[in-house]
């Protein structure tokens, strides 16, 4: 009788430590789900504030030297900087180094996104979101080229006649009548089109960010010196020159 009991105690005990760790887990999991309820809510903030903060400096206009690039590299260059304004924004939304890198240039933020498996191409049938980043080629070429980006501002496509349209925002670009190119300027633009042709799109995970501060250099540039950098960005600026150069005789000899 006493055995009997014994084990009966222990079945209950056993039943109840069983009941009491499934219990325990669902409780963990329902706390995961509501924390990852809570990620995407603040990532969705982060995009928010990232395309809030771009909108804030539209009309604004200056050269090649200006707070953006002043930021970037410390002091006064000269630079291409519609990069360097995607950047920047993402520093002021709290998502630069875990979402968006700090670079100076299409091609290397490009590099950046492909290598995390974030870079779409624009056949892919990916369709844009908020908070994306467009790389454009302005030449028009016909080839994956980046030479221009900017921040999307809405989701989805915007069709007009049949023409797939996205709303974004860049730096270092014109206005909205397509003249200059040293504005921050919002733009309804085709992604295929005479002056531009999106290539390709950058899904940032705005939900890295989310009490997060990541690398905002790659080591190579951590360990460069002022004068080093310096000169990075002179010859930045010539090989931008040249490739604007070579796009507008290619299209001059195309005419």
């Amino acid at each position: 009788m006493k055995k009997l009991l014994v084990r009966v105690i222990s079945v209950i005990l056993a039943v109840a430590v069983i009941f009491g760790t499934a219990m325990s887990a669902s409780a963990e999991i329902k706390s995961l789900d509501e924390r990852k309820a809570e990620k995407q809510a603040s990532a969705a903030e982060i995009i928010d504030n990232m395309v809030d903060i771009a909108r804030a400096e539209e009309g604004f206009y200056e050269s090649y030297i200006n707070k953006f690039t002043l930021w970037y590299y410390g002091f006064e260059t000269e630079s291409s900087w519609c990069t360097i304004f995607v950047s920047w924004c993402a520093a002021q939304a709290g998502a630069l180094g875990t979402a968006v890198p700090k670079r100076n240039t299409c091609s290397s933020m490009r590099r950046w996104f492909e290598r995390r498996g974030e870079y779409h191409a624009a056949d892919s049938g990916y369709i844009p979101q908020k908070g994306d980043i467009a790389f454009l080629n302005t030449a028009a070429d016909g080839t994956d080229d980046v030479h221009h980006v900017e921040i999307v501002t809405e989701n989805g496509f915007i069709v007009r006649n049949g023409v797939n349209y996205i709303r974004a925002v860049g730096g270092n670009t014109s206005d909205i009548n397509y003249n200059g190119s040293e504005y921050v300027t919002e733009k309804t633009r085709p992604v295929i089109s005479e002056r531009a042709i999106v290539v390709g799109y950058a899904n940032p995970s705005y939900e890295k960010s989310v009490g997060l501060i990541g690398d905002m250099y790659t080591s190579t540039q951590k360990n460069m010196s002022a004068y080093a950098r310096y000169l990075y960005s002179r010859v930045i600026v010539m090989i931008y020159n040249i490739e604007v150069f070579w796009a507008n005789f290619v299209s001059i000899f195309n005419a």
